[in-house]
């Protein structure tokens, strides 16, 4: 994938070189990894990005190109914490996003500064822009946050003061969001980490399984 022929050639169609799906059962999986050759890497990337559409579109061409959307259910991007051109585009293509956090004062103003990246992402090119009426039919109409959830917990430890920072920060920061606070929550198991790193469910904790079978049942309540 060359993205300086965007700008040098932008009538020219691009293809994505994706170099292989993994297959496991009834999924795909792309990794990140797989955009990491030699020394130019995703963070290399995104400083020869520029802030418009056609760069936007990239990540919308690499799913309907060789994930072929049509063939699936559900498509789940991952995302970091950061705010720049391929984050932005994801943030667009979304039809709804979710939020994990980690209970502490830091975090609840990161995820309170996360939900109002999103809806400030989505002003900006869908709805300020000049190319507004082309972004919105592009990309369609604004994310909706599922819910908020919580990871890395301990049994041992008593949260209840942290949660109430959190639910009260997003409450001040976050005004004219309904934010929805998941109940279920990941331990911090080892067994959790292990499993992920492998590609498998854990066997020893369900933890993912109930929160994944909440957010299937908010997605089709919304």
């Amino acid at each position: 994938m060359n993205i300086s022929k965007i700008k040098k050639y932008n009538g020219l169609q691009l293809d994505f070189d994706v170099v292989q799906t993994y297959k496991k059962k009834n999924f795909d999986f792309i990794a990140s990894s797989l955009f990491y050759r030699g020394n130019l890497g995703l963070d290399e990337l995104v400083l020869r990005m520029e802030d418009n559409i056609e760069y936007l579109s990239i990540l919308k061409g690499l799913i309907n190109s060789i994930l072929q959307r049509e063939n699936y259910d559900i498509i789940i991007i991952d995302c970091p914490p950061s705010n720049n051109i391929i984050t932005k585009s994801a943030f667009l293509l979304s039809d709804y996003y979710i939020i994990p956090t980690i209970l502490d004062g830091i975090s609840s103003n990161g995820v309170a500064h996360y939900i109002n990246t999103v809806a400030a992402t989505y002003k900006k090119y869908c709805e300020d822009s000049e190319d507004a009426l082309l972004a919105r039919h592009f990309f369609g109409g604004k994310p909706k946050l599922l819910g908020v959830f919580c990871t890395f917990i301990r049994n041992q430890v008593n949260y209840s003061a942290e949660k109430n920072v959190l639910v009260s920060t997003l409450q001040q920061k976050c005004k004219g969001e309904q934010i929805y606070f998941f109940e279920e929550e990941i331990n911090n198991y080892i067994d959790i980490a292990r499993s992920t790193e492998v590609g498998e469910a854990s066997k020893a904790r369900n933890d993912y399984v109930h929160l994944a079978n909440v957010v299937l049942q908010r997605m089709s309540a919304m």
